[in-house]
């Protein structure tokens, strides 16, 4: 880990939505029913359609396009994506490789590459105490990347929901390890917004940054 931290300390992300896990508005428990549907990738249905949550977020990224899709999820750039907290079983819902299939379906990124893989389980963020959530750190040292002989030249990590980032950081590091030119930057559907008074909307694209200082992650927005 020494041999990356001086080098990369900050990782770009974009997301798509919002959602914020406390608050009894009517806009907020949307935007916690499209985080369920999103990790669950969910049947979702509008009019004249019947498509998986991951399908509809990948059709709308399409339609509202962005400033930042060519940055993040141009036809350069491979689509990585995060595995779960826990060791992914057969057959098991993986939610980030929905979501990158979904977006490759849709013409973003060059191909989906999932060699990320969890070789030992982490405490499940959402269902933790504050004290006890994994870091960066935790999350690197318990995944393996398998064909790194291999890695492209541009990596975007794809993930659900993203809240401090600790998870995409350690993923992000964990490319960088075995070759630390690579440009990686992360693409989450959904970002959390903790606190109710700073919520406004559920669609809502922005760009940011997650910076990783004295074994902490911040996101910023």
């Amino acid at each position: 880990m020494a041999s990356v931290k001086p080098l990369h300390s900050d990782l770009p992300f974009a997301s798509v939505a919002a959602y914020c896990p406390r608050g009894d508005s009517s806009v907020i428990v949307r935007s916690r029913n499209l985080m369920l549907q999103v990790k669950e990738n969910r049947v979702v249905t509008s009019p004249g359609r019947v498509e998986t949550a991951a399908a509809f977020v990948a059709r709308r990224l399409r339609e509202m396009s962005p400033q930042f899709v060519d940055e993040f999820l141009g036809p350069e750039v491979a689509l990585v994506p995060v595995p779960r907290s826990g060791l992914q079983k057969p057959g098991a819902l993986w939610p980030a490789n929905e979501v990158a299939t979904a977006l490759r379906q849709e013409g973003f990124g060059s191909r989906v590459w999932p060699c990320l893989r969890r070789a030992r389980a982490v405490p499940k963020a959402a269902t933790s105490a504050p004290k006890d959530r994994p870091k960066a750190r935790a999350h690197f040292d318990s995944l393996e990347l398998q064909d790194p002989i291999d890695l492209p030249d541009r990596i975007t990590l794809v993930d659900d929901v993203v809240t401090r980032g600790a998870q995409l950081f350690g993923a992000a590091w964990r490319i960088w390890a075995a070759r630390s030119d690579v440009v990686v930057r992360a693409f989450a559907v959904i970002r959390t917004v903790s606190d109710p008074n700073d919520f406004t909307t559920i669609g809502d694209p922005r760009t940011g940054h997650i910076a990783w200082r004295h074994e902490e992650c911040r996101r910023t927005p």
